[in-house]
């Protein structure tokens, strides 16, 4: 089945290649997929071997452990990579950019989701951690999701409910492919203005220069975790390469060279810390994938 597969299969990849951490072990079997043909091919073969499947999108929110991953790893950016719009309605596959989607929408006068501009996400992954802001997140907007089973088989999902606080609720072993989203009419200049204000505020309080997974924790009910990490004394705290960024404390910045281990101690030190000066447990944000 794999060599049913017109995209790229390789073996043993590093995923340091392909996660914004630029840190992470080999993939057993890495394929990039050029269509929904292709990826319920790996998918088959997976179920057939009874591998396990991961999905990466951009590689953003991601750290892969030193040891790599066991199984199949589908990277579907650059796939399933082209958005429809008819009237007020967008149908965008996993593989679009999030950045290109609010940009396409805002030239056809159609807004919304401007308020998720500057966060470093395909669709697919987007919707895996219901991206977004206080302002509002990606599962808003959301009126279907499309997906494979592991037999390959499609699946469409109504995803009332299933949206939570950084989550979202899919079927066991689907493979997310699209969606269908639910936009408003807005004029370009105003959804240009708030693009504009929106990215200047990240710049200023985010490390958007150095190498990092975004957000590593969630918020705690009625508090911020950059906070309580700032308030634990962590801002700036180094373990060889890796660093909890003196700009914004829920993040881990590679300055070059660090490892998996590196960033996952600076997360241990972390949780250990805020708790015990505040007896709250942090949540991570972070996808954690591999051994």
């Amino acid at each position: 089945m794999l060599g049913e597969i017109r995209g790229e299969v390789r073996f043993k990849e590093p995923l340091s290649f392909h996660t914004s951490l630029r840190i992470g072990g080999p993939a057993d079997i890495f394929v990039v997929p050029q269509d929904v043909e292709d990826i319920r091919h790996a998918l088959m073969f997976a179920d057939r071997e009874q591998l396990p499947v991961a999905v990466v999108g951009g590689g953003n929110n991601l750290l892969v452990r030193d040891r790599g991953v066991h199984g199949v790893v589908l990277k579907l950016e650059g796939c399933l990579g082209r958005a429809e719009f008819h009237g007020e309605e967008a149908l965008a596959g996993a593989g679009v950019s999030l950045s290109a989607l609010i940009r396409e929408a805002a030239a056809l006068n159609l807004g919304g989701i401007e308020s998720l501009v500057g966060i470093p996400a395909t669709i697919g992954g987007a919707l895996a951690m219901n991206a977004g802001t206080v302002d509002g997140w990606i599962g808003d907007f959301v009126s279907a999701v499309y997906f494979l089973h592991p037999d390959g088989s499609l699946g469409e999902f109504k995803p009332a409910g299933a949206f939570g606080y950084r989550a979202f609720h899919l079927p066991a072993s689907a493979v997310l492919i699209g969606c269908r989203m639910q936009l408003h009419r807005r004029p370009l200049p105003e959804i240009q203005k708030e693009i504009r204000a929106r990215l200047k505020q990240k710049k200023s309080t985010q490390p958007l220069a150095l190498a990092s997974a975004g957000f590593v924790w969630k918020n705690p009910a009625g508090d911020l975790a950059s906070r309580l990490i700032e308030k634990a004394g962590l801002r700036g705290k180094r373990i060889n390469g890796a660093e909890i960024s003196s700009k914004h404390a829920n993040f881990i910045v590679n300055r070059g060279g660090a490892g998996a281990a590196d960033i996952l101690s600076l997360m241990e030190l972390t949780r250990e810390r805020v708790h015990s000066h505040f007896g709250i447990t942090l949540e991570t944000e972070i996808r954690i994938l591999g051994e």
